[in-house]
């Protein structure tokens, strides 16, 4: 095997390959919004969506196992020890099989219960039954080989992970819009994303057995030690998951059974805009995990240090403008996206008022999620997974409680979601990383959050000023706005977010990655 070595080179490259790969999925996935609601209509929809949103809690039910191999194979690597990758891969084969059992009952559970747990119309009822069938029982299938991706990332190849996931999305993209085109309605959609993920697994299977040391596979180097282990990691990433995971779909549930199938159509697409926005953060800082954990084995704890600085920084410098364009430009932005297909009066100020409130509490996770993965890299991050795990719990109780007592309906949704994330977020889990890291407030203040304040203060001026003189009306005014708010952020951080020594890094890392 190919020893690998964190680089600034391979964090570039590892890097634009998940930003190619996730921000595909998350604008097509944006796109089809529209294209969705009108084709299938805003009952229907929600129904997609709600079900969606239910077998998204699948991945819990690894347990946070996929985080754990994405430390260990990095760590045997910088060992050499390819025993270690052959026990790693075989022994999370075992156990993602028996994952798989488990969600195919749970699946059969879900498909006759759904009727009955959800608040969905009479006439797509049966639909929905069936549609759970196809979903659940897709997963399932597609189960046993998930552990792939987590071993490609440990090996940081993302390039293979980005490629296999694209030819899925392009082909799954054509029939999605053929096939409803022709009349074929949720059942033939939950048909094409059920195969597409088995295909896109099976795919990256391929791949990564070039890789893999001989004899990968096999139930001899099935290490019960071994599995104990990585559980235990894997349930602090697991808390974290869970939390991060009940925070962006709880909402959805929850107003699925107190509300109704058109209430999450319209919820889920207001906060598209800020899920859209938190996807392309995950995937900018996707590749710091394995990265930490190669260099915190090697205790080369420097680096470690400077990779948090920048790249939380670097979050920043897309969050802060990024954030202001959707709070102050939301209303346009929902009326050029999907204001024929939310055409009731005052619609569509609402939605703009939840994508807002959602926003400012979105920022705070986003800001630490950076963090997050630096302490996932070195193996310290229970304390981060369990108040993560707490800030979910307030969120849905919190959630229920204006919906079901106060009846504030989706807006109060969005409140309940904003709160507990200032409160934990914003203000709980920084303290706790800085002093897990051994960072003093005032260096965490003067290295990240000042420069990137600076550095996007002119872009949000920018935003303010356009959206009083000449609010944008159509697509290419909106992407005016954008470009021109990303080209004086980029231009304004040169020169006020960094020094020379780190402008002098970023041409380095440019050439060679040339």
């Amino acid at each position: 095997m190919a020893k690998t070595v964190t680089t600034s080179r391979a964090l570039v490259r590892n890097t634009v390959f998940n930003l190619l790969m996730l921000m595909s999925n998350a604008v097509v996935a944006f796109l089809l919004v529209p294209f969705f609601v009108g084709r299938l209509g805003k009952p229907a929809y929600g129904v997609w969506v709600l079900i969606g949103s239910v077998f998204r809690y699948r991945i819990l039910l690894g347990m946070g196992l996929n985080s754990a191999i994405n430390r260990r194979i990095p760590m045997y690597l910088a060992k050499d020890d390819e025993d270690g990758i052959r026990r790693t891969v075989s022994t999370a084969l075992f156990f993602f099989t028996i994952v798989a059992l488990v969600l195919a009952v749970l699946t059969l559970i879900l498909a006759v219960k759904v009727g009955d747990w959800f608040e969905i119309p009479p006439d797509l009822i049966r639909t929905t039954n069936v549609l759970v069938l196809v979903v659940g029982l897709g997963f399932a299938a597609s189960t046993p080989l998930q552990l792939t991706t987590a071993v490609l990332s440990g090996l940081q190849r993302y390039d293979m992970v980005s490629i296999a996931t694209m030819i899925v999305l392009v082909v799954r993209t054509a029939l999605t819009v053929v096939l409803l085109f022709r009349g074929f309605g949720l059942v033939t959609l939950g048909i094409i994303y059920s195969v597409s993920e088995i295909v896109a697994r099976s795919l990256q299977h391929l791949l990564a057995r070039r890789l893999l040391p001989v004899g990968y596979v096999s139930w001899r180097n099935v290490d019960r030690g071994l599995l104990r282990e990585m559980l235990f990691y894997g349930m602090n990433t697991f808390l974290y998951a869970m939390g991060a995971l009940i925070i962006y779909r709880a909402s959805e549930t929850i107003i699925g059974i107190f509300l109704g199938t058109e209430e999450i159509a319209i919820f889920s697409t207001a906060a598209a805009g800020v899920l859209l926005l938190s996807e392309f953060l995950q995937a900018f800082t996707v590749a710091i995990k394995p990265a930490v954990s190669d260099l915190d084995a090697r205790d080369d704890h420097t680096r470690v240090k400077l990779i948090a600085f920048l790249t939380q920084k670097y979050s920043l410098l897309v969050l802060i403008p990024a954030a202001a364009f959707l709070i102050v430009m939301g209303r346009e932005f929902l009326t050029i996206w999907v204001g024929r297909k939310f055409q009731e009066p005052g619609l569509i100020p609402s939605m703009a008022k939840i994508l807002s409130i959602l926003t400012v509490g979105y920022f705070f996770i986003m800001s630490q999620h950076s963090n997050f993965l630096v302490l996932a890299g070195r193996g310290e991050h229970r304390v981060f997974g369990l108040m993560t795990a707490v800030e979910a719990v307030l969120c849905v109780c919190t959630a229920v409680f204006t919906v079901a007592v106060l009846e504030w309906g989706l807006t109060g949704i969005a409140w309940s979601n904003l709160v507990p994330m200032a409160l934990v977020a914003g203000v709980i889990i920084p303290i706790y990383f800085n002093r897990k890291m051994k960072i003093p407030a005032k260096e965490s203040l003067m290295q990240v959050w000042l420069p990137a304040v600076l550095s996007t203060l002119p872009s949000i001026l920018l935003i303010v000023v356009w959206e009083s003189l000449i609010p944008p009306s159509t697509w290419p005014a909106l992407f005016a706005v954008v470009a021109a708010a990303g080209t004086v952020t980029v231009v304004s951080a040169w020169f006020f977010g960094m020094g020379a020594s780190e402008r002098q890094r970023l041409l380095s890392v440019v050439r060679r990655v040339r």
